[in-house]
């Protein structure tokens, strides 16, 4: 699963093929191309993964109480095909949902 964190309001959100997706202050977006594995993103944003499988393990296996399992994640490299920054300008207005 990727991921952006971006770097000016701290907001992590996931992607989506059908749509951009923008951070709180909207300075960080990215989306999913059609595929579901190749996508882009633009602004100061740091790109994210989890490992799907170690990810749905840990949800699976939630304890009542204490501390919940832990998965892998990790921060994807710069250089990256699956996971493209694109230049220019990202800023959107927001509008109301």
């Amino acid at each position: 699963m990727k991921l952006l964190f971006c770097n000016h309001c701290t907001d992590v959100f996931r992607l989506f093929v059908d749509h951009p997706k923008t951070c709180h202050c909207g300075k960080t977006r990215g989306q999913y191309e059609e595929d579901g594995l190749h996508a882009w993103y633009q602004g100061p944003g740091t790109p994210l993964g989890f490992a799907n499988a170690s990810f749905l393990t840990a949800i699976s296996n939630q304890p009542e109480r204490g501390w919940g399992r832990e998965f892998t994640a990790f921060v994807i490299q710069e250089d990256c095909d699956t996971f493209v920054k694109q230049e220019g300008d990202t800023t959107i207005t927001r509008t109301a949902e």
